[in-house]
């Protein structure tokens, strides 16, 4: 697994406000955007709907919205066919908000099922949410 993704996962997993700031590398924006955009193509987002996702607004998502999660989620390599990745969720995850934490939000979050893939990705970056510790510059 490319170790890149990590901010990739970070960048929709975790809508970080506090603490350290923690910049991105060019390969790493590069790859986020070029997976939203590939997401936002594969899903036919509208424009509506790309602007509450890039201003990180799931309150009541679309049906869209919640595919983008999980297209993006599956791009990052952190989902699979619905199901968590634990051992690229810690190692990407943990490296922005440490291993400990990650354990614990991986604990809470790693059985979260939604009624399809699109709804478990979803809730699982619903889940994830209270475990953000640093704001990513992107």
């Amino acid at each position: 697994m490319n170790p890149i993704l990590v901010i990739a996962l970070s960048a929709v997993f975790v809508a970080l406000a506090v603490a350290t700031p923690v910049e991105l590398s060019e390969e790493q924006k590069t790859l986020t955007k070029q997976y939203g955009e590939e997401c936002y193509k594969e899903i036919n987002l509208t424009e509506e709907e790309k602007a509450r996702v890039k201003a990180k607004d799931f309150k009541n998502p679309t049906e869209n919205m919640k595919c983008f999660s999980n297209c993006f989620f599956e791009k990052a390599g952190t989902l699979k066919d619905g199901v968590i990745q634990e051992d690229a969720v810690l190692k990407k995850l943990g490296a922005l908000i440490g291993e400990e934490k990650t354990r614990e939000a991986l604990a809470k979050c790693g059985s979260v099922k939604g009624e399809n893939n699109c709804d478990t990705a979803t809730k699982l970056y619903e889940c994830f949410e209270p475990f953000k510790h640093v704001e990513v510059k992107a």
